[in-house]
């Protein structure tokens, strides 16, 4: 062989580094990035959806996203203890 050998297999893609901000340029986020923006569980984030103190629309596959926006704004407003229903 010489010293340049050639690759074997698919090339290796570069993977950006995670951003600080979970909510990053998106305009809708996960329930696992709005649970890092609260410092919650993932499955209180779905408890406040489905009793409203949190606003979240459903994809056609059935999984919840909340607009990035409001939930920036419901985090910078306190505590999960002050959210008050959006619906």
């Amino acid at each position: 062989m010489s010293a340049q050998s050639k690759h074997v297999g698919p090339a290796p893609v570069p993977v950006p580094p995670p951003a600080s901000d979970p909510a990053g340029d998106r305009a809708f986020l996960s329930r696992g990035e709005v649970a890092k923006l609260f410092g919650v569980s993932v499955s209180t984030v779905t408890r406040w959806a489905r009793t409203g103190l949190l606003k979240a629309v459903r994809t056609p596959g059935g999984h919840y996203r909340f607009r990035a926006d409001e939930m920036r704004r419901a985090a910078r407003a306190g505590s999960p203890d002050e959210l008050v229903r959006l619906d």
